[in-house]
């Protein structure tokens, strides 16, 4: 037996196997991959919302051009007209650049550290307000930053070959040049998200993904602020952990304040303490009204262009980075040699199952847990895939085979116990256990025995005569079970058989199923007998006994052999009844007890109440046979003072 488990579970350990192997070659070998990345990207996203990136730094300042600053709505007519750069602010988007020369004055006045423009200055436009712009601009060298962008529109005979589109020439013509960083980011191609900020980079990168020796590498405008800062800045591309709230995502993070209001002089003076609120900051000027049309869909959520790039710029200055480990197969090949190993050592369904439940728990806290506090994402999707496919098919495989093998079992178990027996062992075995100990019930005992076949035995062939007793019996059984009946046992010639001791069933039911089950097997035999006689054979005459009554019901028997059946007095008073059907000339007789719990008129003659050996109280009969033959032998019988018949046979 321990030979055929540990093949078993070698068997099961192979299912496991093949399950495994069957995703690793979807995976590697099929268009799976794409799907399995899918799911890894969006268990990140979901670890990174819930978990929070690094607090919003105080030091980033973005002053945003939106919708109040190009109305001036909220400022007095008369303050506007006093004030030369918000006049030209009133004059109607784009600006005179000259505004941002202003703004470079003031704020820079101030003691900004860095100020920063997300302002595209690549075409000229009045010639005095250029000039002004860039020698604002070459007044602080290094510590204001300029956009350029990498473009694939209007360069003529180039294709869709990305160039980089810098600001005029006008900015350049000063002692210093003024520092200039790309606006580009990487949108992921499968789901259109933002999630990483591209550094450094070069033409060739842009265009065919990979770096030629030799070629001017770029840095982005916010390697450029972290370089202005005195940092090194990150290389290539980094996926950001983006700062944001669980209510409101990275929208409210980095939140502008309205541009116009350092140069309304009251605003100056309240809000930011006569410039000294933006001492040593790192200022941001870029565009945020809706008609900009400048948001980007992250996997925080949705952010404006400048709010990108101040993300990028603290990501960058804190290493706060996400990496993520892009190939699943090491860890889809583990998951599927623990599946493997566990489905061959434990056998137990529910130990196995809460096992599997427990290792995806912890696989996936051990995920949160890197992520959260590493901002290392494992691609787990496809190693829980093949954890779960694994230990599925090797569970389908066991509940297959056990079916197959109870399904065996039962067909052996038939072969030497009653049907219902056999499936009560198999299918319900506490239950059983319970009945097999022993239980008392109420049930309904078939006896039925053929006549004179000890006197036949000893006239015909031993061979025709054991024949056609297991023909006779295979019928009488298949009657039974026909009708829902436990067979207990033969008994020689003799069969015996009872309904309701495996608990099955109402008293009623089980008493009519009893009784039909007894005139069947007149009727079956009948057909026999007629087709024994055209054979040549003699024909079997038999009697059916039946009685309800309380019996013992259990295994009974030695420890090296036992059989299930009923013992007790309705047991015996079946057996009589059964032999006084020859009496009666009766082919069925039963008790009362039968009748009434039956509620079934089906023809039967009341035999009145009968003496039984054995008993001392007399027992009301009814019997099935020729109602004239049998009424004729009542009128034989004696009887004594209370009118019951008195039958001393068995």
């Amino acid at each position: 037996m321990k030979k055929f488990g540990i093949l078993k579970n070698w068997r099961k350990g192979m299912a496991c196997f093949v399950g495994v192997v069957i995703v690793l070659l979807a995976c590697g070998v099929f268009p799976f991959r794409p799907a399995i990345d899918g799911m890894d990207r969006k268990l990140g996203d979901f670890i990174i919302r819930v978990t929070g990136g690094p607090p919003e730094k105080k030091e980033l300042v973005l002053l945003g051009i939106d919708e109040p600053s190009m109305s001036l709505d909220a400022l007095d007519p008369d303050e506007v007209d006093a004030n030369p750069t918000l006049k030209r602010m009133s004059e109607g988007f784009p600006w005179d650049r000259r505004v941002w020369a202003d703004a470079i004055d003031r704020l820079m006045g101030a003691g900004v550290k860095v100020l920063v423009f997300d302002l595209i200055f690549t075409n000229e436009t009045n010639l005095e307000a250029d000039a002004a712009l860039a020698d604002a601009v070459q007044k602080y060298p290094g510590r204001i930053v300029l956009v350029s962008v990498f473009s694939d529109a209007g360069q003529a005979g180039e294709g869709n070959q990305y160039n980089l589109v810098e600001p005029i020439d006008v900015f350049y013509d000063g002692d210093t040049e003024p520092r200039v960083g790309f606006c580009n980011f990487n949108v992921d191609a499968t789901d259109g998200l933002m999630r990483s900020a591209r550094y450094t980079t070069t033409k060739n990168i842009m265009n065919e993904g990979f770096r030629r020796a030799g070629e001017p590498e770029y840095l982005s405008l916010a390697a450029q602020v972290i370089a202005a800062m005195g940092h090194t800045p990150p290389e290539g591309d980094k996926e950001l952990r983006f700062s944001g709230r669980t209510e409101t995502g990275p929208l409210d993070v980095y939140k502008p304040t309205s541009i116009y209001k350092i140069f309304s002089e009251k605003e100056w003076k309240n809000n930011y303490q006569n410039g000294e609120f933006f001492r040593d900051k790192i200022v941001m000027i870029g565009p945020v009204a809706p008609r900009f049309q400048d948001m980007h869909l992250t996997s925080m959520g949705m952010i404006t262009g400048p709010q990108m790039h101040m993300q990028a710029i603290a990501c960058g200055l804190d290493g706060a980075f996400i990496h993520r480990v892009g190939n699943p197969i090491p860890i889809m090949s583990l998951m599927g040699l623990l599946a493997l190993l566990w489905s061959m050592l434990i056998t137990r369904p529910m130990i196995s199952v809460f096992g599997v439940l427990l290792m995806i728990a912890g696989v996936l806290l051990l995920t949160v847990q890197l992520g959260a506090s590493r901002s290392i994402l494992l691609p787990i999707s496809g190693g829980l895939l093949t954890l779960m496919v694994g230990w599925a098919v090797a569970q389908s495989y066991e509940i297959v085979t056990e079916r197959l093998a109870k399904s065996r079992l039962r067909k052996d178990f038939r072969r030497f116990v009653s049907r219902d027996v056999a499936d009560a062992m198999i299918d319900a075995e506490d239950d059983w256990k319970v009945t097999a100990s022993g239980v008392k019930r109420r049930v309904v005992v078939l006896f039925s025995d053929v006549r004179g076949f000890t006197e036949r035995s000893e006239q015909t062939d031993p061979g025709d005569l054991v024949k056609q007793l297991n023909e006779y019996l295979t019928a009488m059984v298949e009657v039974i079970f026909r009708h829902g009946g436990t067979l207990d046992k033969f008994i020689g010639d003799a069969v015996m058989a009872h309904w309701g001791a495996l608990g099955m069933g109402d008293e009623q039911d089980n008493a009519r199923r009893a009784i039909l089950a007894g005139k069947e097997m007149i009727t079956v035999l009948e057909s026999m007998n007629a087709r024994w006689k055209a054979a040549g054979k003699s024909p079997f005459k038999i009697g059916v006994g039946l009685h309800l009554g309380e019996a013992i019901a259990g295994e009974i028997g030695s420890p090296d052999r036992t059989e299930f059946g009923v013992i007790g007095d309705t047991v015996n008073l079946a057996s009589r009844l059964e032999g006084l059907t020859k009496e009666f000339h009766c082919e069925v007789i039963y008790s009362e007890e039968v009748k009434s719990a039956a509620g079934l008129d089906e023809g039967a003659i009341d035999l009145g109440r009968v003496r039984v050996k054995g008993r001392r109280n007399p027992v009301r009969l009814f019997g099935i046979g020729d109602e004239a033959e049998v009424k004729e032998r009542l009128k034989s019988f004696e009887r004594d003072e209370e009118d019951c018949i008195v039958m001393t046979v068995k």
